[in-house]
């Protein structure tokens, strides 16, 4: 068994204070019964109820009681399926995703402004079927049409300019996916809703309108950006910027026409996205004209309330009370009787005399106190003090100056330690505090963290201390604005500056030394390849002496042969002609005949170009076709071979920028 609400069941402990003031309240009356009557006529001057009979109604109050504060805690037991008709009107939310979303005219850019904005619609949108698309060079139905709306902002959480590798903004396919969507559901009217920094008027949208004012769509658009525009940043290059053919800079701006012309054909609104948050009653004209689809009943549980139980036994137990008293009772107590009660009573004491005080001190939960958690952050016990000061935050009973001082107390545990993420967490919570002091010191805080965090790290990663000690004086500037007067403030600001100057002149003459060294290193290379240029000219001249050297009566001939060979290379289809031309000169060399090496080969052993089985060999094969060096596994001539590795090597080594980014027709492929 459960209860809705639990924490009303401490008020039970009235019952058993109640009976413990019964118990009080007839010893005394016992007591002055016996000092103003004789035990001999006791039964004749103190008439009225019996003892037995006042306990039983006193009891039966007191169970009502008890029952009825069980019932208002609303006790549960037991679950029931229920099934829920999922109904309602239809609206798809698209998006779009290309690389012009990216712009930062609209905070912090477009894309992520308009992911906010689809979140507060889907938000306002309880009870609808909601469905969503992502479009840039094409379009995609990330989600169909559902009631779930956690699936649909799990889903909107996801979109980045890379979910769709085609550039560009194609809204015709974005309507086609739309109607193809919806082919396939039940006849009714649907909501289209796109968020887009739109483009230019197209005529090749009119058949998709027409299709889609049939199919009874009505299409809002929501334009984000600026007419002024800016330039679009580009993702895979730190500090640069989209660039078109030509390479220049492109600028996108908010081109409103297309998107303008779709609400007005459908008879739908254009929305201009700003500041402030689109809601429900920016497109509600628009959703009064939709009609509610039903479809499969969803099945869910809850569970099964039986407060009707204890509620009945409290009504029960009231009736039975109010009966027995009703019952006829002896004549009343002497009157004597009632002043002796009030004679011998005992006076109130100074602390019965508050009740409320009283009260609330009995049901006052038993729990830590602020002073406590205070105390042990005085004490150097910063776990204590953090479990303390985090058990408190969890309870709502304290306003918001004291859950800020108790945030400011957390923040500091969490800086003591060494929790720098969590101390920069809360101390950033308690600026927003009215509290003009408390916000200086979180502000101090701040500082404090960020340049213990920064020097932690600053061995292993320098920049990112930079960054930190830059913010710490930016908060220790803000705390100075608050307390002019502050002269540790001061102290310390003046010191994180020094620091950081000083850090950011060891980083620049690091810098310094590793540009002097790698333009050393760089010369050193350049001088080892003319080394090697040297090297190469003198081999080749003691080959062209050796061959000038040797008698061979056919050498002539062989180098005109040679010639010969280059002519049909170059003029072949393969690697070894055309395509020859632009490999190095290693590469076309290992494009060639594998015969040549054979030649190389020889002429180290000593013997003459020539000479030998080397020369015949080359005589026969001149005249041989190219085909019948072909490579009988592969299909391949070695010139064919080589060309095929060059251009996967081009493929794979391209710029990521062609290979993920397909432009479309158009050739924007932002």
């Amino acid at each position: 068994m459960t209860f809705a609400h639990d924490h009303l069941l401490w008020f039970l402990l009235i019952i058993p204070a109640l009976v413990g003031l019964k118990l009080w309240v007839d010893a005394h009356g016992s007591t002055a019964e016996r000092l103003f009557t004789a035990a001999r006529l006791r039964p004749d001057l103190v008439t009225g109820r019996s003892l037995w009979r006042s306990w039983l109604i006193y009891t039966l109050y007191a169970l009502a009681m008890a029952c009825i504060i069980v019932a208002t805690a609303q006790p549960r037991w037991g679950e029931e399926k229920l099934e829920i008709p999922d109904k309602g009107r239809n609206i798809f939310i698209a998006i779009d995703t290309s690389r012009s979303m990216l712009a930062r005219d609209v905070p912090p850019d477009r894309l992520t402004r308009a992911r906010l904005a689809a979140h507060d619609l889907v938000v306002e949108l309880a009870g609808e079927r909601v469905g969503l698309l992502a479009f840039a060079g094409r379009a995609y139905l990330q989600a169909p049409l559902t009631t779930d709306h956690d699936a649909i902002i799990e889903s909107l959480q996801a979109f980045d300019h890379t979910i769709i590798e085609w550039g560009g903004s194609n809204i015709g396919d974005l309507l086609d996916v739309t109607l193809r969507a919806i082919k396939t559901l039940p006849k009714s009217n649907y909501a289209l809703v796109i968020f887009s920094d739109g483009g230019d008027a197209d005529a090749n949208l009119v058949p998709f309108i027409q299709r889609l004012t049939a199919a009874g769509v009505v299409i809002v658009t929501v334009g984000v950006g600026t007419e002024g525009g800016t330039l679009i940043p580009n993702p895979e290059i730190d500090g640069d910027y989209i660039r078109d053919e030509a390479g220049n800079v492109v600028r996108s701006r908010l081109e409103s026409g297309v998107l303008q012309q779709l609400a007005s054909a459908t008879g739908g609104r254009f929305l201009k996205l700003g500041a402030q948050p689109l809601n429900r009653n920016s497109i509600q004209p628009v959703l009064d004209r939709l009609t509610e689809q039903q479809s499969a009943n969803r099945q869910t549980s809850r569970p099964i309330e039986r407060f009707a139980w204890p509620l009945s036994l409290g009504i029960v137990l009231l009736m039975l009370a109010w009966i027995i008293s009703a019952l006829p009772r002896p004549s009343a107590r002497p009157l004597v009787l009632a002043l002796a009660v009030i004679a011998f009573a005992p006076a109130p004491s100074a602390q019965a005399a508050n009740v409320p005080e009283t009260i609330a001190a009995i049901f006052q939960p038993k729990g830590p106190a602020p002073e406590d958690a205070r105390e042990a952050l005085e004490q150097h016990d910063f776990a204590k003090a953090r479990d303390l000061y985090e058990k408190l935050l969890k309870e709502k009973s304290y306003g918001a100056a004291a859950r800020d001082e108790m945030l400011y107390g957390l923040a500091a545990t969490e800086h003591a330690l060494t929790n720098y993420d969590s101390s920069v967490k809360e101390f950033s919570e308690v600026l927003h505090t009215e509290d003009k002091s408390l916000r200086a010191r979180a502000h101090r805080g701040i500082g404090h963290t960020l340049y213990d965090q920064g020097a932690r790290g600053l061995q292993q990663q320098p920049k990112i201390t930079i960054q930190r000690w830059t913010d710490a004086l930016r908060h220790l500037d803000a705390a100075l604005e608050l307390e002019p007067e502050n002269a540790e403030v001061r102290a310390n600001r003046d010191h994180v500056a020094k620091m950081l100057d000083d850090l950011r002149k060891v980083m620049d003459e690091l810098k310094k030394q590793q540009e002097q060294q790698n333009g050393k290193g760089q010369k050193g290379e350049k001088g080892q390849k003319g080394q090697k240029g040297e090297q190469g000219e003198g081999q080749e001249g003691d080959q062209e002496g050796a061959g000038k050297e040797g008698s061979d009566p056919n050498g002539e001939a062989k180098k005109k042969e040679s010639e010969g060979k280059g002519e049909k290379k170059e003029g072949d289809d393969g690697i070894g002609g055309k395509d020859a031309k632009e490999l190095p000169e290693g590469r076309l060399q290992a494009a060639g005949d594998k015969e040549g090496e054979k030649d190389g080969e020889q002429g180290k052993d000593g013997q003459k170009p020539g000479d030998g089985e080397g020369g015949d060999q080359k005589k026969k094969t001149a005249g041989k076709p190219t085909d019948e060096a072909r490579n009988p596994r592969t299909g391949f001539t070695p010139g064919e071979a080589q060309g095929l590795l060059r251009q996967y090597m081009d493929e794979i080594t391209g710029p990521i920028i062609n290979r993920y980014h397909t432009p479309p027709p158009n050739k924007k492929d932002w």
